[in-house]
């Protein structure tokens, strides 16, 4: 998630300035089939944000949920998110105990709905859960905060607080373990020693400790740890098979990375399953063209803060995995509003799944595990932009259609061997399967045709989204040695 304004866009790659222009003649891909840089590990996924649109009354939902469902894969991530105070905190006041009485609002009724229907659409699947906002009354504040009750509205002013009030960290961690309790063990005894019965037994295979701290409540990195240690520990007692994502962050700081991974700032045992971290791309109001060309610089960019944070992972602890689980861009006309008469272009959507999938083909040779398109839905005050469907229908966008292609096309065990094209105008990567099948995915970075010859692929079909094709499935295409590349089009070429 973006926390409160734009994030600054600030996997091993050069950083190439994009030309304005350039010539679309003589371009070529060369691949040499004998050089295989790594066998593809990297799942293609993405994240679901709770919020309005998915509830049970929206016009949009059902819709929703079957473009949810046409691209769920492993890792999806799933995250109730502080803007939604009522939909993504269960216990939203703080227990009342005193001589003569003892209460609790534990209330799942839209906690349940939203991940129940996530849960149903993304099927034989592992899922990355994260409950990530902590009730407001946990943390230390002038004045108790007065939510909505509106569960529709929109809150950016929760999520107050620096310090947690319980600095035992026992308050926290016994949340976590009740709301765990409740989706996989059938339910919990609260605070005052009431049993609330779910019925629910989930499989619950991955559960991430808050989100972006570095920017929600400010957590410094030590408080972050010791979170992280107690939530951990209290899950384990509960469902002992689960594994943790930890940091979550909004930006990529090298120092926090290493800090979280070191074993001595943990207590003995707490386990570093997985690390993860957010990249948006943010452009400057301009033309379509130079806030393509200004996000695949930020790509650049990002992909060089990778690779040090890889060199820190495998330093200090290979075993931890990464997810790079929000992964998206921003029309800066359609980010967190639209403006007025405003509608965010079809080129963008396509240009948008364009970044997805080069910054996916770059970190797959560096072996990153999961690249999560973030996010599902989006709507006007609440990242339109990021959104994967369009929010007046529901339906597929062709950033949706584009990490369905990756999906479909390119798969786990593929070998990626060098390849080399023109990276100042498009991307090249080629896969071989294991039953001998090649491809290569292309991403045209401009936004003009580009014709591009390929020897390899002679007789072969090609899928391709773009413009034209919008948020319908990919059209295929014959070709032969060659292809007509259109503006920002992403395709993948099939060689049987």
């Amino acid at each position: 998630m973006i926390p409160y304004i734009f994030q600054a866009a600030i996997f091993a790659t050069s950083c190439l300035a994009l030309p304005s222009t350039g010539d679309a003649s003589g371009l070529k891909v060369d691949i040499d089939w004998n050089n295989v840089l790594i066998e593809c590990k990297t799942t293609a996924t993405l994240q679901s944000v709770a919020n309005p649109p998915l509830l049970s009354k929206s016009s949009t939902r059902e819709n929703a949920l079957s473009s949810l469902k046409s691209v769920a894969a492993d890792y999806v991530r799933y995250v109730p998110w502080f803007p939604y105070p009522r939909l993504s905190v269960p216990e939203i006041k703080p227990p009342v105990k005193n001589e003569t009485h003892c209460s609790t609002s534990w209330d799942f009724t839209y906690a349940d709905q939203l991940l129940l229907d996530f849960m149903a659409n993304t099927p034989n699947v592992s899922h990355i859960i994260n409950f990530s906002t902590t009730p407001d009354w946990m943390w230390v504040t002038d004045t108790p905060y007065e939510y909505p009750e509106d569960v529709t509205a929109i809150d950016w002013d929760y999520n107050n607080g620096t310090k947690l009030r319980d600095p035992s960290l026992k308050e926290i961690s016994e949340y976590y373990a009740r709301l765990l309790s409740w989706y996989v063990k059938g339910g919990f005894t609260d605070e005052c020693g009431v049993y609330h019965e779910s019925g629910h037994h989930l499989d619950i295979e991955y559960w991430e400790i808050l989100n972006e701290s570095d920017s929600e409540h400010t957590i410094s990195p030590e408080l972050y740890n010791q979170i992280y240690d107690a939530v951990t520990a209290a899950i384990h007692e509960v469902s002992p098979q689960t594994q943790f994502v930890g940091l979550a962050l909004a930006t990529r700081n090298v120092t926090r990375v290493r800090d979280f991974l070191d074993p001595a700032n943990h207590k003995p045992g707490t386990p570093l399953d997985w690390i993860s971290y957010h990249f948006y791309a943010t452009p400057d109001n301009s033309t379509t063209q130079n806030e393509a060309e200004q996000s695949f610089k930020m790509a650049d960019t990002f992909l060089d803060e990778v690779a040090e944070i890889e060199a820190v992972r495998k330093a200090i602890s290979p075993s931890t995995r990464t997810t790079i689980n929000e992964l998206g861009t921003m029309d800066p006309l359609g980010s967190t509003v639209i403006y007025d008469n405003y509608t965010i272009p079809e080129e963008y959507w396509v240009w948008s799944g364009g970044i997805y999938a080069y910054i996916f083909s770059k970190l797959a040779v560096v072996g990153i595990d999961a690249i999560g398109e973030s996010q599902l839905s989006g709507y006007p005050g609440q990242y339109p932009s990021v959104s994967m469907i369009y929010y007046q229908t529901g339906l597929p966008t062709a950033r949706l259609r584009i990490l369905q292609l990756i999906q479909n096309t390119i798969l786990i065990g593929d070998k990626l061997v060098q390849t080399t094209g023109d990276e100042s105008q498009f991307h090249a990567q080629a896969f071989e399967a294991a039953d001998a099948t090649k491809k290569v995915l292309l991403v045209n970075k401009l936004d003009k045709e580009l014709t591009i010859q390929i020897s390899d692929f002679q007789n072969a079909d090609a899928k391709i989204v773009d413009v034209t094709t919008g948020g319908n499935p990919w059209r295929t295409e014959g070709i032969d040695g060659g292809i007509r590349l259109p503006s920002y089009a992403v395709a993948v070429i099939t060689q049987s």
